[in-house]
């Protein structure tokens, strides 16, 4: 069965924003649809992040924001603290919170970019497969950590380094999305959009810098030394 999402934005006027979700079947991965004309801000040189690894004669458009712009086509501006009830359908549930329009942009922008062929956004993609929206700090630490983890057994390593790996995961991270929020910024959007990054960009700070806060916790929580 293909991966499929949709996230729908209700706002209190009424008013309704409907956005899908359709990796391609064959990897999992988010592309751009056929016929979508990328704008200019989505080129891979516009805001180019610094550790980027992609070469802009093979890669023109930056995958993560091809997928955004495509997302975001349509969307009605907001304000970053305008309410919203978000309620996201998946393949296997539903889920559904009162929440701001910035939280459920960051939860989407997430989404988008751990399902995105960025080299910096593929470890996520197994976390993208089992998506859950507004996750908190200690969920998204728990998650990330166990598929790090699952990832090095797969892989038959022993897993002792993951916690650099983490680090190093969520610190290329946050350089990406300090990117996305001046690409964004360039684009005209609502605050609301280039606040989302922000937020996404305070947790994946959060996870890095509190590593050794986050590790003991998961330890006690096992009843491991």
């Amino acid at each position: 069965m293909a991966y499929e999402l949709t996230y729908h934005l209700t706002y209190a006027d009424g008013r309704a924003d409907r956005i899908p979700v359709r990796p391609d079947p064959s990897d999992q991965r988010l592309r751009p649809g056929a016929g979508f004309t990328p704008p200019a801000w989505a080129a891979l040189t516009h805001h180019q992040c610094s550790h980027c690894t992609l070469d802009p004669a093979e890669h023109p458009f930056c995958p993560v924001a091809v997928n955004i712009a495509q997302a975001f086509t349509g969307l009605r501006d907001g304000r970053s603290y305008e309410p919203v009830t978000l309620t996201v359908d998946t393949p296997q549930r539903r889920y559904h919170a009162d929440t701001t329009l910035q939280r459920a942009l960051s939860s989407l922008l997430g989404l988008i970019s751990a399902l995105s062929d960025c080299p910096h956004t593929r470890p996520l993609h197994p976390m993208a497969l089992h998506h859950l929206p507004l996750a908190t700090e200690e969920e998204t630490f728990t998650r990330a950590l166990s598929v790090l983890l699952l990832r090095e057994y797969l892989a038959g390593r022993d897993g002792h380094d993951v916690a650099a790996t983490m680090e190093r995961l969520y610190t290329n991270l946050n350089q990406l999305n300090r990117s996305f929020a001046r690409r964004l910024a360039d684009a005209g959007d609502s605050d609301a959009a280039v606040n989302a990054i922000v937020l996404l960009d305070v947790l994946a700070r959060d996870i890095s810098f509190e590593l050794s806060e986050h590790l003991p916790r998961m330890k006690a929580l096992f009843g491991t030394p």
